[in-house]
């Protein structure tokens, strides 16, 4: 594989901390796709549809992009990161995750960190629609996990040829815990919120049986308890986390994967990152700013613009194409 040589992301003072970071990234408004492009479904095993879009491009590598939790395709990470494959030529697909966007009718079943068989036949379908086209994958938070587990070989068949994942809680247990402390409780609520409105329209739409009742203060720690580990079939948080933890896997990575985080991300701890076992496959960069999904620059980026996740992507995109065109 080869070697990223990058420019560092040199924070702006008004976004020097992970907090920093993580909430302007998310609040300063960037480039977004004029349309989805041409959208298709994909069927899973259990009755769930995942509905996906994707923009042709004349490269021989087809890029599929997955959200964090509670997100979808609109995502403002997941927006430009299409704009920048539609730059580099490359075929991009947008996932929503089951129930994610225009898919909330159609799942009975949750997503969660460990949904590897979902990304595996989303795979299977891009492996049929462009058969002749090279699969590089980026997962993003949540998905950052769900990719690394299917890349170690828990749940699903079909891999990328390479991939890209971003600032992934690879330890489940480590990050819902750091989620439901001090500045953190921000983000859970947020997420809490989302999540507990798609259950009660689950519910109200007839998709399930049993009205979960989540107390107005619960955590995602609460939530993985009460809905997540029950409805998805573990025994309890403790099963799930354990299970669906990409930590377990990494050693297992056998394709070309680059892999970011940075240091100072509240809620997945870089401690995490230093002390796991991945295999030689994949190539780790810790940035020490860029919060979750931040990584706001002061100074302008080769792309032209002050983010910096944007030319680390673009880099790594390169990278692939390279590695893979060679292979």
């Amino acid at each position: 594989m080869q070697r990223l040589e990058l420019i560092s992301c040199d924070a702006p003072f008004w976004a020097d901390s992970g907090h920093g970071q993580t909430l302007w990234a998310h609040f300063l408004k960037s480039p977004e796709l004029q349309n989805l492009g041409q959208n298709f479904e994909v069927d899973l095993p259990d009755g769930d549809r995942l509905f996906c879009f994707y923009l042709q491009g004349t490269s021989p590598f087809v890029v599929s992009l997955f959200h964090g939790l509670s997100g979808d395709v609109h995502a403002d990470y997941m927006q430009r990161t299409a704009l920048l494959c539609q730059k580099l030529g490359h075929t991009v697909v947008l996932v929503n995750h089951r129930g994610a966007g225009q898919g909330a009718p159609f799942a009975k079943h949750p997503y969660h960190s460990g949904r590897a068989e979902d990304v595996s036949r989303v795979l299977e379908k891009l492996r049929q629609m462009f058969p002749n086209k090279k699969q590089i994958s980026i997962g993003y938070s949540m998905s950052g996990n769900i990719l690394l587990c299917l890349l170690g070989g828990y749940r699903g068949q079909f891999k990328p040829d390479g991939a890209i994942t971003v600032n992934a809680p690879i330890n489940l247990l480590n990050g819902s815990r750091l989620l439901k402390t001090g500045f953190n409780r921000l983000y859970d609520m947020r997420f809490v919120h989302r999540l507990r409105k798609t259950i009660a329209e689950k519910y109200q739409q007839g998709l399930i049986q049993e009205k979960y009742e989540i107390p107005l203060w619960s955590t995602i720690w609460d939530m993985d308890q009460i809905y997540t580990a029950p409805a998805s079939g573990f025994k309890d948080r403790e099963d799930y986390y354990n299970s669906c933890s990409a930590i377990h896997y990494l050693s297992n990575i056998d394709i070309p994967t680059y892999v970011l985080t940075a240091q100072d991300d509240p809620f997945v701890s870089v401690q995490d990152y230093i002390t796991a076992p991945f295999s030689k496959w994949a190539q780790m960069h810790i940035e020490s700013r860029g919060g979750h999904l931040g990584y706001l620059t002061r100074r302008v980026t080769p792309l032209g613009s002050h983010r910096w996740l944007d030319y680390y992507l673009s880099e790594a995109l390169k990278a692939l194409e390279m590695t893979l065109l060679q292979g």
